[in-house]
């Protein structure tokens, strides 16, 4: 008998919770208490707030690929420089003596080689070939010395700025070591690295604001999301992707390497039935909010099947289907001791 009632228990639970909407009755006597919010029209936003940094559009950091002691440097930082201006040089005495024997060799290989000329066709094929290799022999010799000679000399490959410099005239500059930075004319972006939890939310041409430490916080400046690296970057075992932003109002006081504070706006929508996140409830498959009803003294809770959307700031979330406007959700029942 006793199986029996439960099973009839256990269906009528089935019939109510598969029409989407139950009921909770509770006495006069109840002691909990009820946090409720009123389902209300508003606007509502989901923004990205992550750091980064103020960093060249456009830069170049030379560095020597052969080792050597610092003879000259010919600007500082702060210094403007054109494409194709010598930067800075390391001593190159012994190459460039050893370049100067390499031309003499290359003349005194082609000189011999024009004296066996004369005798041309009484040379066997071995000895004409071997007399025309001395020759290219002493002519690569020379090429790799007047390369060597090349790669002493350092040169701008854009019109900009010095911004950095890493060594000074007199100290050692080793192979693909920094000797300069500098910055292009194109200007300055912001540049910060998103998590891949949310980067899929982000896209170009979405605006942000940004606040950078050196100012003042009420000062607030436009960027726009310009490029996503589409390759992620790794760190501390966390997958980031680099998100450029240009800059819409440009000021004097950026300065490369600033820190900034960016909060992106990612998704908004205007006069929208909103509640908090917290008064949402989930059961498997289905999502449910919790209704005061109040009538005099008598109280009812009533679940209703809800369908959300955008989910904003503050905790607040779109309420697409289930709800009219004007309930009172439950948020939070506090037992009293």
């Amino acid at each position: 008998m006793k199986a029996k009632k439960k099973t009839i228990i256990w269906v009528i639970i089935v019939i109510i919770l598969g029409g989407g909407i139950f009921y909770f009755t509770r006495s006069e006597g109840d002691e909990s208490k009820y946090v409720t919010t009123k389902v209300e029209k508003d606007d509502i936003k989901q923004t990205v707030s992550i750091t980064g940094e103020i960093a060249p559009v456009s830069k170049a950091s030379l560095s020597f690929e052969t080792s050597g002691v610092v003879e000259n440097i010919y600007f500082e930082v702060g210094d403007r420089v054109e494409k194709g201006d010598r930067i800075a040089r390391v001593d190159n005495s012994v190459v460039t003596s050893q370049l100067n024997e390499a031309y003499l060799e290359v003349e005194r290989q082609e000189e011999l080689l024009g004296q066996k000329r004369r005798n041309w066709e009484e040379l066997s094929p071995e000895e004409k070939a071997a007399a025309k290799l001395a020759v290219e022999k002493a002519r690569a010799n020379a090429w790799t010395l007047q390369s060597q000679v090349g790669k002493s000399v350092l040169y701008s490959p854009i019109d900009g700025v010095v911004i950095k410099k890493y060594i000074d005239r007199g100290e050692l500059a080793t192979v693909s070591a920094p000797v300069v930075t500098i910055m292009g004319e194109g200007g300055l972006e912001v540049k910060a690295n998103i998590p891949e939890s949310d980067i899929a939310k982000v896209q170009v041409g979405q605006m942000a604001d940004v606040t950078f430490d050196a100012f003042s916080s009420d000062e607030i400046f436009e960027v726009r999301v310009a490029t996503i690296e589409p390759a992620a970057t790794i760190i501390q075992e966390v997958v980031y992707y680099e998100v450029v932003f240009d800059i819409l109002r440009k000021d004097e006081r950026m300065k490369v390497g600033m820190s900034a504070d960016i909060d992106i706006l990612t998704a908004e929508k205007e006069d929208v039935l909103v509640i908090p996140g917290q008064a949402v409830k989930n059961a498997e498959d289905r999502k449910y909010v919790e209704i005061l009803v109040e009538s005099g003294e008598s109280r009812e809770v009533k679940a209703t099947d809800v369908k959300t959307g955008l989910r904003g700031d503050n905790g607040l979330v779109e309420v697409l289907s289930g709800l009219t406007g004007g309930e009172k959700v439950i948020t939070f029942i506090k037992e009293d001791k």
